[in-house]
């Protein structure tokens, strides 16, 4: 896969996911460093579930798995279950080489079981009601549109018993070791929010998970909750590495992603421009600001 086309430009998928990154080799790259970077920020776990209680699980599923990373370290950690990857967008080559023999790739949107259609089968063999003993999903806030239908599906999908953790980000920012808001002012956040509303996209996909685990009649047994640093500090040791990530890999790929956000919710270039500059400055304006991760584990009864 590609960095660009003949043109130079990025590549995106050609689906009717709501996601809104681009879809090639730069981009394969850059979750792969945010996957470490997460690691690292959990205190060295990629996952909190309790796996404990998943030794015998025999069906499992990474929702939007992206380059496959964690599809094969939940496959590693529950080797008597069939572990599911699923995403919009073929997994590498070299991941499907490498992963264990428990591992499954599957492409296609979760919102999509429903569809009888062909791009809808593979969804409801992984989603058939009552066949899941463990649902993990991780940064899906640029990708799903519907977020009480993904946790509905989850919820008839799970085994009573079944675990279901979900990790990901608010859209808003805070001061360091805090939750000082500074966001609320700028006015190139706004916008983006505006345009990522007018997507369907939601702006508290980590902090409002909860409230809608349990109105799908999941029972949430834990809430952590990360700081998901743009720029290092001292004082959130365990986010140091986050902040290394977003300077190398995410902040050169901000422009696109404003672009894409705010040229879809009818935004001029000049208007793009200016609020692209705006949030450049503001999101690196000091140390240790940051995005909250929140990672939510809910039980089916």
């Amino acid at each position: 896969m590609g960095d660009s086309n003949e043109n130079g430009e990025r590549q995106y998928h050609n689906t009717n996911s709501a996601y809104v990154l681009p879809n090639d080799a730069r981009e394969q790259d850059r979750l792969d460093t945010q996957a470490a970077a997460i690691v690292e920020m959990l205190g060295g776990a990629p996952f909190l579930a309790p796996f404990e209680g998943l030794k015998n699980a025999s069906k499992a599923v990474d929702v939007g798995c992206g380059t496959g990373v964690a599809t094969v370290q939940i496959a590693n950690k529950i080797p008597s279950a069939k572990v599911y990857g699923l995403d919009i967008s073929p997994v590498p080559p070299a991941v499907q080489k490498i992963a264990p023999g428990n591992a499954a790739w599957a492409i296609g949107n979760v919102l999509d079981v429903d569809n009888k259609e062909s791009e809808g089968e593979a969804c409801q063999e992984i989603f058939a009601p009552s066949g899941l003993d463990y649902v993990f999903g991780r940064m899906l806030f640029l990708g799903l549109n519907d977020w009480s239908r993904y946790f509905s599906i989850a919820s008839r999908a799970l085994k009573s018993g079944g675990i279901i953790e979900h990790q990901d980000l608010d859209w808003a920012f805070y001061r360091v070791a805090s939750s000082e808001c500074l966001s609320d002012k700028w006015e190139w956040y706004q916008a983006v929010v505006s345009g990522l509303k007018k997507a369907g996209l939601s702006t508290r996909s980590g902090s409002g998970a909860a409230q809608l685990m349990a109105e799908a009649g999941l029972e949430v047994i834990g809430t952590h909750t990360f700081e998901f640093s743009f720029v290092p500090s001292t004082k959130t040791p365990n986010s140091q590495a986050m902040g290394r990530y977003v300077q190398a890999k995410l902040l050169p790929n901000y422009p696109e992603l404003l672009r894409k956000i705010l040229s879809d919710s009818g935004a001029s270039e000049e208007e793009i421009k200016r609020l692209s500059e705006q949030c450049l400055r503001d999101i690196v304006s000091e140390e240790g600001i940051h995005q909250k991760y929140t990672v939510t584990i809910a039980r089916k009864p």
